[in-house]
């Protein structure tokens, strides 16, 4: 009965449109981030992609390793070899791309918290590469005490505390893979889109009987109030599981194969977009928590999206659900009044990677946490607990 309704999912000719429509979208995705790399060259021209990645991963590792005082001071020797050497603008970049990641660091550890100053580095003395770690610390206490933010004791110590807990000296090296995987503006786009084209997919699941004037068949058979309706569930996790995994897993050998796979095990602090992150994890703790949180919330949508086809009968309905539910809380979360309960909608699952350095805190039974804490369990949770109110609602349906 399971392989029924699969058949019906997938050999439908505009689901089959749909999904040659969602391969392409994947693929072009991944060839845009892979090509959004840049390197610039000593005569000023630029290069893309593959290309771009393989010089920059050349560059930037003659300075992995422990990012250590000593290391620090070398850099900032070396910025100043640059900066004095080298008169030509785009030559004077095209120079530091080997440094300007560890740069990026120096900068923003002098700089005022959620502020940042590209040439700040050139003003850092030598004496001070020791301080860049504890300015770390120090910029967010003053930040927490400024008062531009309201923030309780509980939040403070706990914000403190997650800074104080990162492991320095950080390791670094070029992890230009991951950086442009999770810090792509084509993922978060990507993500999107396989959740609303695989709500085209599963929305006629639970309506199709309805549709076709086949209800009053289907629910007089004799399993058509057990059985069938547990196949059709089976055939709406498969239909997800395996559109959004085969679509994420592609994705990310597109551009994984083509930037390298090297630096997985960097802190994301090193990486300029997450400097002030309070989740202290690697890259790869990063993507597992970015795939997982997008599969739990499209698991949740979509199902919710079924048991709207279910309730309502409708396709059309069932359709907009997971339009609605991935695209509208990320405009109504940038109205203050709004931000902080839209943080926990479900389609803040699909861009995770995208709030490491977001102080989104909750209190729950007196115990302060992030946002990615909660809301993970949260929405496996309720999707659980989806699954038997589906089942319910549609075995309780009435023929009319």
């Amino acid at each position: 009965m399971m392989k029924f309704e699969l058949k019906k999912i997938f050999l439908k000719p505009v689901n089959r449109i749909l999904f040659i429509i969602l391969v392409l979208i994947t693929v072009i995705a991944g060839i845009l981030t892979v090509k959004d790399v840049q390197y610039i060259l000593e005569n000023g021209d630029d290069i893309h992609g593959i290309k771009a990645s393989r010089s920059l991963e050349e560059d930037r590792n003659k300075w992995s390793g422990y990012l250590t005082e000593d290391v620090f001071k070398k850099v900032l020797k070396e910025n100043r070899r640059i900066e004095k050497t080298e008169k030509i603008q785009s030559k004077n970049y095209s120079k530091k791309q080997g440094i300007e990641e560890i740069n990026s660091i120096i900068s923003l550890a002098f700089t005022e918290f959620k502020e940042y100053d590209y040439y700040k580095v050139n003003s850092v003395r030598a004496s001070e590469a020791g301080d860049i770690y504890n300015k770390r610390i120090s910029r967010l206490k003053n930040y927490l005490d400024s008062g531009q933010e309201r923030f309780s004791d509980a939040e403070k110590e706990f914000l403190i505390t997650q800074y104080e807990n990162l492991e320095t000296p950080l390791y670094y090296e070029y992890a230009g893979g991951w950086k442009a995987l999770l810090d792509s503006q084509y993922m978060l786009t990507f993500m999107t889109i396989l959740v609303v084209i695989t709500g085209f997919l599963v929305a006629g699941i639970f309506s199709d009987e309805f549709q076709l004037k086949a209800d009053s068949v289907f629910f007089s058979s004799e399993k058509g109030r057990n059985k069938a309706i547990i196949s059709k569930i089976g055939a709406g996790f498969i239909t997800v599981t395996s559109v959004y995994w085969g679509a994420v897993i592609i994705y990310s050998a597109i551009v994984l194969f083509s930037l390298g796979f090297g630096g997985y095990g960097c802190a994301v602090q090193t990486g300029f977009s997450n400097w002030d992150s309070i989740y202290n994890i690697t890259y790869l703790g990063d993507y597992i928590l970015s795939v997982t949180g997008g599969y739990i919330g499209s698991l949740f949508i979509l199902f919710f999206a079924m048991l709207v086809s279910a309730k309502s009968r409708s396709t059309v309905i069932a359709i907009t659900v997971p339009f609605i539910l991935s695209c509208a809380p990320m405009f109504l979360g940038r109205v203050t009044v709004f931000a902080k309960i839209m943080a926990l909608f479900p389609d803040q699952l699909l861009r995770i990677n995208k709030s490491l350095d977001e102080f989104k805190l909750y209190e729950i039974g007196g115990k302060t946490m992030g946002f990615i804490t909660i809301i993970i369990p949260l929405y496996l949770i309720l999707f659980i607990i989806l699954v038997p109110v589906l089942y319910m609602v549609y075995k309780k349906t009435e023929i009319k």
